[in-house]
């Protein structure tokens, strides 16, 4: 009789531990599928924060490539723009020395006569100009300084310089550089504006 209820005792332990753990197990897998819900609700919320910032990565940097490439396509203009006025002057310099050797350097002399102060200067010249220009450019040249009240004395200066044309005036230390190239680019201050409106329209230079 007592071996009889004790077996039930037994048994009502057993199964009671049995339902005990089957409500573990099943608790358990609850908090499982919660868990891998909450994960999978994370990861997605993550992922898509991340292809949202590089979305918006992606869009800032076309957009700096764009602006990159305009930049880069505006200085080439402007620089072929340049290189254009650059021809324009340098063709005008070209010109203008050639004129004046033509013309029995009647622009030097005027030039000349204009920057001469006292009239014992020296007159430094191009090579080819210093060995193109005649003793009587420099007679005649005398002569109208004395006629304005200054020295005849001027002559033409042993070395020479690297310019286009013109002249630079030398007495002791002192210079005046009366040059095509200092002419033209004084000039070229002045009217690369408009030269660049003929050359390109009213967006000039900086178009």
């Amino acid at each position: 009789m007592e071996s009889g209820r004790a077996e039930k005792l037994r048994q009502k332990i057993i199964a009671d531990a049995e339902a005990e753990a089957g409500k573990i197990v099943e608790e358990g897998r609850a908090r499982a599928g919660k868990i891998k819900s909450d994960t999978d609700a994370e990861v997605a919320r993550i992922a898509s924060e991340f292809a949202q910032k590089a979305k918006a990565q992606a869009a800032e940097y076309i957009r700096r490539q764009i602006s990159l490439r305009e930049l880069e396509a505006r200085k080439a203009i402007l620089a072929e723009k340049g290189n254009l006025i650059d021809e324009v002057f340098s063709k005008a310099l070209e010109e203008l020395s050639q004129r004046d050797r033509k013309g029995g350097y009647a622009l030097t002399r005027k030039l000349l006569l204009g920057a001469i102060e006292v009239g014992d200067e020296e007159i430094i010249l191009s090579p080819e100009d210093k060995s193109s220009l005649g003793g009587s450019f420099v007679e005649d040249l005398n002569k109208e300084l004395v006629k304005a009240g200054k020295r005849g004395e001027v002559k033409v200066a042993a070395d020479t310089r690297d310019i286009s044309g013109g002249f630079i005036l030398r007495r002791g230390r002192a210079e005046t550089n009366g040059s095509f190239n200092t002419l033209l680019a004084t000039l070229r201050d002045e009217m690369e504006t408009e030269v660049a409106e003929i050359l390109f329209g009213g967006g000039g230079k900086g178009a």
